[in-house]
């Protein structure tokens, strides 16, 4: 009689087993999201680990990117979006010493013509509470892409959604990983081959290299010239602004200057050239293994 119960208690055991087993073979799979948006010229690509509504979180990304698609041909009355990337343009003149300069879209149509234009900055004109005036020829390329994913990613902060990774036209964010480990990122040469793997978590990547086709941050709002005195310049930071923000900037500088504003804050920096030179901490990201 004993053996019979201790029988049928195994098969019950193994019966709870079995449709558990089905049950997470087939049922709770965690479809992975995964979609790419082509908005400003640039590809745009989020893959989220997280439990998501797939259908919405395509139409509120979407929804904010949509907000930003004729940002370079802003005038009259601001609305509160385009205020908030004009104080942004701003800011940004500030922390890099002149090298982002929003206002500089007729300079950049200049050299992309192969003309000379001696460029004199408007933006101490741009006032957010104020008509903006027509003749000012914006130049949002070099930070648009960047600005409008980090809505993104405050949205995502907002709905909980913690475990990504962003691909901006290359640039890399890193959210939490969503296994054991970190995110690991190429860096490449001109050739495509491979300099260096790192590792990323909650950090963000940003590369400029020299390549054939004209490219805005390219352009040295202080010069009035096309920069291409490194052949690739790459940046870890702690968010994908900050890293936009000094790789546009370090492409422009020298060495020495870009240096002491990634340090400023509290960034890594690599430059490609005759040689490769990096930042004190960069080797602190480098895979070995």
């Amino acid at each position: 009689m004993l053996k019979k119960i201790i029988d049928k208690r195994n098969y019950i055991i193994f019966f709870v087993i079995f449709v558990l087993f089905i049950w997470i073979l087939f049922f709770n799979k965690k479809e992975i999201y995964m979609e790419s948006f082509n908005y400003y010229g640039e590809t745009i690509t989020f893959k989220v680990y997280d439990k998501v509504n797939h259908k919405k979180l395509t139409k509120d990304i979407n929804n904010i990117f949509k907000k930003f698609e004729n940002v370079n041909e802003i005038e009259g009355k601001l609305n509160s979006d385009e205020k908030g990337l004009v104080e942004y343009g701003k800011v940004l003149h500030k922390k890099t010493y002149g090298y982002i300069d929003v206002t500089s879209g007729e300079l950049l149509k200049k050299l992309k013509n192969g003309e000379s234009y001696d460029f004199k900055s408007d933006i101490e004109r741009l006032d957010i509470n104020k008509e903006v005036d027509k003749d000012i020829n914006f130049n949002f390329d070099n930070i648009i892409g960047s600005y409008a994913t980090n809505e993104v990613l405050y949205y995502f902060k907002q709905n909980d959604i913690k475990k990504y990774i962003v691909s901006e036209n290359g640039d890399i964010t890193a959210g939490e990983h969503y296994d054991l480990g970190k995110y690991t990122v190429s860096i490449n040469n001109s050739n495509d081959e491979i300099l260096y793997l790192v590792n990323l978590e909650n950090k963000s990547l940003a590369t400029r290299s020299t390549v054939s086709e004209f490219r805005s941050y390219m352009v040295n709002p202080k010069t009035c010239k096309k920069e291409t005195k490194y052949d690739e310049v790459v940046v870890i930071a702690s968010d994908n602004l900050t890293a936009n923000m000094l790789v546009n900037s370090l492409y422009l500088m020298d060495i020495n200057e870009g240096k002491k504003l990634a340090k400023d804050y509290n960034a890594e920096a690599l430059w490609v050239g005759d040689e490769i030179i990096k930042t004190d901490g960069f080797d602190k990201y480098i895979k070995n293994n």
